[in-house]
């Protein structure tokens, strides 16, 4: 029997020509906001590589210099796009694109392509993953609005359940229906990113997205139903459900954001940077000042040569003693970036927590972690280049410390091209699937735990289906 009632919903819905007519212009939208996207995609990236080869040629063509005037020049960092930002940009697309490597301290980063964008009335960019997330839920309202209240209107109800027809397999029938007619519309679309933004490198993040969007396409299909069961009427169902999509689309993540901020508030630029400079100037608790630590790093070099004057020593003391310094400092800046990362971890999780009532956020959720433009992410990219700027800013300093003895600098032993070359260069491997569904997973649980409401709320519903 659901298999009939399954076919007979169906091949309604594929006569019904809201489906094609919308279906046809949503899959068009689609193509449009992908294809522009890829080609953004595409020439970001292309610029990204030419800056870098640029920067790389410049670093290792300084010529002549100190070592640690060399390390000053810096190098930069970007973070490479997967091509899953097409569909989903996340939050790179308000964050910077590059980090400025260069001793002594660590950089925010810049370049935010929300900084080159085109001004906008404050309603979001219109993306892929917007299309998908919040514009086939507006189709499925549209389309599945009067699957009961339809047949209430026309009586065909009633001669239903006067031919012995049980009211649960009919919601569940129109629910299975509704979601295969979604199918048909989606296959197109997701046929298209298939060929265009997504290879073999996220293969994996690109299923787990498409089966990520076959359960919200269940939800919303299966609250449709369910709300079209309890109304009276086609018209009440439909402002019903309009007003929970325009609810859970736009107010809900709007109104979390803004609670977010307020709760947990992050630190100001000037308190944070000043923060870290208090602490490396007068010391983490119980470790001294920047005087007494050198003093006490002075008096175990000389201790460990054997020497009782700096000028005496086998290697550059300057040098070893910037080694010394930059190696608090990034401890102090370790710590305080942490904090930083940490407090905008607590923001993420109350974020879910205020948006969990929207599926269409967590919707969103899911599609930044697997495409990897969302914070964990962000994190990873940004801790690795910090593992990188502390590699070649030390060995700077002690290819210094071994060149050189005592207080004095030898004119005569500066760098060259050839050192600056034995830098290797950056390189980013970005963490893989698993961590990418590691970091999707709660809001995965969130999306299972809404079909299993959704699904409940279509059982219990049956109970308020009358002729």
């Amino acid at each position: 029997m659901m298999a009939a009632l399954v076919r007979t919903e169906l091949r309604a819905q594929l006569r019904d020509g809201r489906l094609w007519v919308l279906g046809i212009a949503l899959v068009l939208l689609f193509a449009a906001m992908l294809v522009l996207a890829h080609q953004r995609h595409e020439s970001a990236e292309r610029e990204r590589r030419e800056v870098e080869a640029a920067s790389r040629a410049q670093w290792e063509h300084q010529g002549d210099k100190h070592p640690h005037r060399g390390a000053h020049f810096g190098l930069y960092a970007f973070k490479p796009a997967s091509p899953l930002a097409a569909v989903e940009p996340g939050v790179d697309a308000q964050a910077g694109q590059a980090l400025w490597l260069e001793p002594h301290k660590r950089n925010m980063a810049m370049f935010s392509p929300a900084a080159d964008a085109a001004p906008t009335i404050g309603l979001g960019e219109l993306t892929p993953a917007f299309v998908l997330g919040a514009l086939v839920p507006l189709l499925i309202v549209v389309l599945g609005h009067g699957a009961v209240t339809r047949e209430r209107e026309t009586g065909t109800l009633r001669m239903l359940q006067a031919c012995g027809l049980r009211v649960r397999p009919l919601l569940f029938g129109k629910w299975l229906a509704l979601c295969a007619a979604l199918s048909l519309v989606l296959l197109p679309a997701l046929a298209l990113a298939a060929g265009l933004v997504i290879d073999a490198s996220v293969a994996i993040e690109a299923l787990i997205f498409c089966a990520a969007l076959l359960i919200a396409v269940a939800v919303w299909s299966a609250v449709t139903v369910s709300v079209s069961a309890f109304c009276r009427n086609s018209r009440a169902a439909l402002l019903t459900l309009t007003g929970l999509w325009v609810v859970a689309v736009f107010i809900v993540p709007r109104l979390a954001a803004t609670a977010v901020e307020r709760l947990v508030p992050l630190p100001t630029g000037q308190a944070f940077w000043s923060a870290i400079a208090r602490d490396i100037e007068q010391g983490l608790p119980g470790e001294g000042d920047a005087k007494e630590r050198l003093k006490a790093f002075d008096a175990g070099l000389l201790a460990e040569h054997r020497v009782t004057r700096l000028d005496d020593l086998p290697l550059g003391a300057n040098a070893a003693r910037r080694l010394f310094r930059d190696a608090y400092a990034a401890r102090v800046h370790a710590l305080h970036f942490d904090a930083l990362w940490d407090a905008q971890s607590r923001q993420q999780a109350l974020l879910r927590a205020l948006t969990a009532i929207s599926p269409y956020a967590s919707m969103r959720a899911v599609g930044g972690a697997l495409a990897g433009t969302d914070l964990a992410h962000r994190r990873h990219f940004e801790d690795a280049a910090e593992q990188y700027r502390r590699t070649f800013t030390t060995r700077m300093d002690e290819w210094d410390r071994d060149a050189t003895r005592g207080l004095t600098s030898f004119e005569s032993r500066y760098a060259g091209d050839a050192q600056w070359r034995a830098v290797p260069p950056w390189t980013y491997e970005p963490p893989g699937w698993r961590f990418a569904l590691h970091a999707a997973w709660p809001d995965l649980q969130l999306l299972a735990l809404w079909l299993a409401a959704a699904m409940g709320g279509l059982w219990f519903s049956a109970r308020r289906v009358v002729p």
